[in-house]
């Protein structure tokens, strides 16, 4: 066994791919911090039993282990229960007071579970009574991060309030029908009466959410299911907003993970080709297991490295600073950097490099990687040459003053924009 691999299905990140998370990151907090939503830093260890709580959508998934003090711990299983962890832990969560709170949350789950990254960005709001604004709120911040992002981007939603309700008039708990429908999924026999009077009728939904549109299907269900037409008329509320926003917007109650959750209205985003881009939706029932007070709770999630896939490449340039050895001094080349810098370009300094020829076979050839030589010449012009990697001929001045007090001249030209100036 290697002992510098990773264990089968894990993998770390590093360069491109690890920029593009903190990238991701980076967005998730700007756009969460301009709806209100409070800063969380999350733990990514706790006693193993506050997952155990949630059944196998936690329990199944979680990293356990005993500390030297014999207690039961477990890596974070699950966003939302870190979040209302800490939340409960610091006293922000109080019987009735509504609070709104955001963390990207490092979870442990295995990679090919792309949906389900190593980082899920999650808002929460708990305890908040208008169940529309709640609705509207996680909708409005999804479709702030997607916006100009995933333009095939859409939105479907599944109201488990209503399979709560038919569960309800069969004398069903939430988690016997979810367990009926789980039955169902694997195809195993559905002794129970009621459970099978409710698959029947919930199977009578999913039909009816097929080939119709969001207000077809909400008038059919109305006539099926007579008791349904209070959450249908929430329904057609928040996706009238939806259609205002702009969000294109599918409704259905068949949905593969529903088994696992006991939720209001939730929803879940799919790009273009299909793929799961994020989920969320209202943890009524869930919630409680951590805290008995928290009346409501919606929340939304998003794995970080999907969100990332999303955002554009870095697009800073990058300048090699070669040292030609003896024949600049320091003070000039510290200079060099510093200039370049303050122009927001990343520099990577070479301080004795070799031969110039292998330096730069060893440079990426983009056009958004530039390299110039630091001698004596340039030192006496106060002028460095950059050449880029990829275009021959390419080229750009830059101008360097030696007092490290002076402001970047208005006459640098900043790297990234390479079609100035050029010769």
């Amino acid at each position: 066994m290697d002992a510098w691999a990773t264990p089968r299905g894990f993998a770390d990140d590093v360069g491109p791919v690890a920029a593009g998370i903190f990238r991701a990151e980076a967005e998730f907090r700007s756009v969460v911090s301009s709806f209100g939503f409070l800063p969380v830093q999350v733990s990514p260890v706790g006693y193993a039993a506050t997952f155990e709580q949630f059944g196998t959508a936690a329990a199944g998934r979680i990293f356990s282990f005993a500390d030297f003090g014999g207690r039961e711990l477990a890596l974070t299983a699950d966003s939302l229960v870190g979040v209302l962890r800490a939340l409960a832990g610091v006293g922000a969560l109080r019987h009735g007071r509504p609070v709104r709170a955001a963390a990207c949350v490092p979870v442990a789950r295995y990679r090919h579970k792309r949906r389900r990254g190593w980082t899920q960005a999650v808002a929460a709001l708990c305890n908040e009574q208008d169940e529309v604004g709640a609705d509207l709120t996680l909708l409005r911040l999804w479709t702030t991060l997607l916006d100009g992002r995933a333009p095939g981007a859409g939105f479907r939603y599944c109201d488990f309030s209503m399979i709560d309700k038919l569960a309800e008039d069969e004398r069903l708990s939430p988690v016997q029908a979810r367990n009926a429908m789980h039955q169902a999924r694997k195809q195993q026999a559905v002794d129970d009466q009621s459970a099978a009077s409710f698959l029947r009728r919930y199977q009578k939904l999913v039909g009816l959410c097929r080939g119709s549109d969001a207000k077809q299907t909400l008038a059919a269900i109305d006539c099926a299911e007579p008791l349904l037409r209070s959450r249908t008329s929430h329904v057609r509320q928040v996706l009238g907003a939806a259609g205002e926003l702009g969000a294109a917007t599918a409704f259905s109650v068949d949905w593969p993970r529903a088994t696992e959750y006991c939720a209001g209205l939730s929803f879940t985003v799919h790009d273009a080709d299909g793929r799961m881009l994020g989920d969320g939706g209202g943890y009524h029932h869930v919630v409680r297991a951590v805290r008995e007070d928290i009346e409501t709770c919606w929340s939304t999630a998003v794995s970080i490295e999907l969100l990332a896939e999303l955002l554009p490449a870095d697009s800073t340039e990058q300048v090699h600073l070669l040292r030609v050895h003896g024949s600049a001094d320091l003070s000039f080349f510290l200079s060099a950097a510093r200039e370049l810098r303050a122009c927001g370009t990343q520099v990577i300094e070479h301080w004795r490099p070799g031969r110039i020829g292998r330096e730069l076979k060893r440079m990426p050839s983009d056009e958004m990687v530039w390299f110039a030589l630091v001698g004596e010449r340039e030192q006496t012009s106060g002028v460095l040459t950059l050449q880029n990697t990829a275009v021959v001929g390419r080229t750009r001045q830059v101008q360097v003053r030696t007092s490290p007090s002076d402001q970047p001249a208005s006459h640098v030209v900043a790297p990234r924009h390479p079609e100035r100036n050029e010769v």
